[in-house]
């Protein structure tokens, strides 16, 4: 009988160990969702700012853009306002529904977390990425 009560013990243990890593997993994921919604809502910011500076020379390519930032703005808002199962089941039922369009967003948002990220090395001069392309181009 003492090895029933070990193992119901360990049993319980063990179900308490996984509770509390669940725990910790959607705290994690809930700090996580918060830091990309204030990155969303950064980058927003930034393409709103490029299109207000293409104002002037491309009139119809800067309201494009600052479609493009409010779309990026509501996502922002959506991942603050909205828990992660919510999130996951509109992204499947995009893909399902606008599988082109899932992916086109995709691409697009790596083309930008891209040129967010190389923009940022640039301006701290990396040795990998900053300036050995543009001394090539001066000489």
């Amino acid at each position: 009988m003492a090895d029933n009560d070990q193992a119901t013990g360990a049993e319980q243990s063990l179900k308490a160990s996984a509770a509390q890593l669940k725990e910790d997993a959607a705290q994690l994921a809930e700090q996580q969702k918060k830091t990309g919604a204030r990155q969303l809502s950064g980058i927003a910011g930034a393409v709103h700012a490029a299109a207000d500076q293409l104002e002037q020379q491309l009139p119809g390519a800067a309201t494009y853009i600052h479609d493009a930032a409010e779309r990026i703005d509501h996502a922002a808002s959506d991942l603050r306002n909205r828990n992660l199962s919510e999130i996951a089941a509109s992204v499947r039922r995009m893909g399902q529904e606008r599988p082109l369009a899932l992916f086109g967003g995709a691409v697009l948002a790596g083309f930008v977390l891209t040129r967010f990220l190389k923009s940022g090395q640039s301006d701290r001069g990396d040795s990998w990425g900053g300036d050995s392309g543009r001394n090539s181009e001066r000489t």
